[in-house]
């Protein structure tokens, strides 16, 4: 062997014992760095978000300053996955995320449910069996916070759900996922469960990053039913809401037009005056069109996901601590007070497109709704109630115009009608997907209490995924929006 040869090997020898040097030492510094973030019995923690900012009104209300310029409520690009030594509880999530069979719900007693539960003992066992970590070193990043959220709300719901019930109806979350959850959320100012963020704008991937940014471009990465023939159901019910948002910021859009012109009102010459109305005319006439849309929108979802599909397979696993009124109680291990967590689960009450369109018309909700309303802001993105509330401080401008101008009064009775038509087609996918189900009383999806006692006649109400009282409530959302036409 010629020595330049010899050299040769010896270099790649020793470049390759190098590696395996550098890799080691890197396994140690994680070992490290998860002992220091780890604790084997921290303290109780206790729910102490911090209170939304003031707003500052002295600035000129823009939804740049709440909302991503191009893509609005959804992240400018997919959130990263969480970081060394938290990205173990990515690997625990793929787990039950993917095409294998992995776990059924709690209260499904079918044949094919039972034969997966050895699967969620081992699974739940693994999730209790992590250490408790301290997530204070992704605070100040908050795309990874958002996906720290995401993760372990959705972690939570598939062990809270595919637990089967227990006797005293009160089912223990652990605190390795429980306590770092209440820890991300205080910091988001979220509440600390799975959200409507958590299952459509914190939850896709670009199919083709070379392709526009819309809703059919997504792949939605974390489904609870990946491993079932509903995941074309559930991944296409997350389209139709990726769909209402984007055309829903081209609302927040024109509203943005509209409140800049509010706010510099004309002399007081009729002139400046008549044009005036005409140019806030012009902005409300540009956006009953568009609330149309988000009408055709949510009506396109009859062709995409099946009603039985969303109410036995994907609705159950939305289900929140007060969801179904008697249902089980969540107690978060490690936290504090757990009463006083809000912990009803994802629901589109939680997506800000309505809010601000309520917001501009200056909707006043009835008993019937307000409290669900005004809950849902709870689990919406902080940056999106600020918006809100940035907003509201604008609606009386548009009511005063309204008594002013008839060309104003016609256009903001069209975005009224508009809204009015949406929300009782609302109501009548409602009665679609989950009044209709719930009568024809499928045994899988159903709460244990109802299944064991045989589907009785005298049924409790259909309650949201949020844990309203569903028809009630949206009906008294729609016949608040009728109320404000002039």
């Amino acid at each position: 062997m010629s020595l330049s040869c010899y050299q040769s090997l010896m270099q790649l020898w020793f470049l390759s014992s190098l590696q395996t040097v550098f890799a080691c030492v890197h396994q140690l510094l994680l070992r490290l760095v998860a002992s220091s973030t780890a604790t084997a019995t921290p303290p109780p923690l206790r729910w102490e978000p911090e209170p939304d900012a003031p707003i500052d009104l002295e600035k000129p209300y823009n939804h740049d300053r709440y909302l991503d310029a191009e893509t609005g409520a959804f992240p400018s690009k997919p959130l990263p996955h969480l970081p060394q030594p938290f990205y173990v509880f990515e690997e625990i999530l793929a787990l039950v995320n993917g095409p294998l069979p992995a776990l059924s719900l709690g209260e499904d007693k079918s044949e094919e449910a039972i034969s997966r539960r050895p699967f969620g003992e081992k699974w739940r066992a693994k999730v209790r069996a992590q250490p408790t970590f301290d997530f204070t070193p992704l605070k100040d990043d908050v795309p990874t916070l958002q996906r720290a959220h995401a993760v372990l709300a959705w972690l939570v719901h598939f062990y809270v759900h595919s637990t089967p019930p227990p006797p005293n109806k009160e089912i223990v979350v652990p605190s390795s996922i429980a306590r770092p959850l209440v820890q991300v959320s205080q910091w988001l100012k979220i509440a600390p469960v799975l959200t409507y963020a958590d299952t459509v704008l914190w939850n896709f991937e670009l199919e083709d990053e070379e392709k526009p940014f819309t809703a059919n471009n997504m792949t939605f990465t974390t489904l609870f039913n990946m491993s079932n023939e509903a995941s074309r159901d559930e991944s296409e019910f997350y389209r139709c809401c990726a769909w209402i948002e984007q055309r829903g910021f081209d609302c927040t859009k024109l509203i943005t037009s509209l409140v800049e012109d509010l706010e510099c009102p004309p002399l007081s010459n009729d002139l400046d005056k008549a044009d005036y109305h005409e140019l806030i005319a012009d902005h409300l006439r540009g956006l009953a069109p568009v609330v149309h849309d988000l009408t055709d929108i949510l009506m396109s979802v009859k062709g995409s996901c099946r009603p039985n599909a969303f109410y036995s397979s994907i609705r159950p696993w939305y289900r929140g601590s007060d969801t179904e009124g008697e249902g089980l109680r969540w107690v978060y291990e490690g936290v504090e007070d757990c009463g006083s967590l809000e912990l009803s689960g994802p629901s589109a009450g939680q997506t800000s497109t309505f809010h601000v369109l309520d917001a501009l018309l200056g909707v006043q909700h009835n008993d019937k709704s307000r409290p669900f309303m005004e809950r849902m802001l709870q689990y919406m993105p902080s940056e999106q109630r600020a918006l809100l509330r940035h907003l509201q401080h604008q609606s009386h401008y548009i009511r005063s115009l309204v008594n002013e101008s008839e060309m104003v009064r016609d256009a903001y009775n069209a975005v009224v009608d508009a809204m009015a038509k949406f929300r009782t087609d609302h109501l009548q996918v409602a009665v679609r997907y989950v009044v209709s189900p719930k009568d024809k009383c499928p045994i899988t999806g159903l709460s244990a209490a109802m299944s064991q006692a045989g589907c009785p006649a005298q049924q409790r109400k259909s309650r949201g995924t949020g844990g309203n009282e569903l028809s009630t409530m949206l009906k008294g959302s729609r016949d608040s929006t009728r109320s404000m036409k002039v």
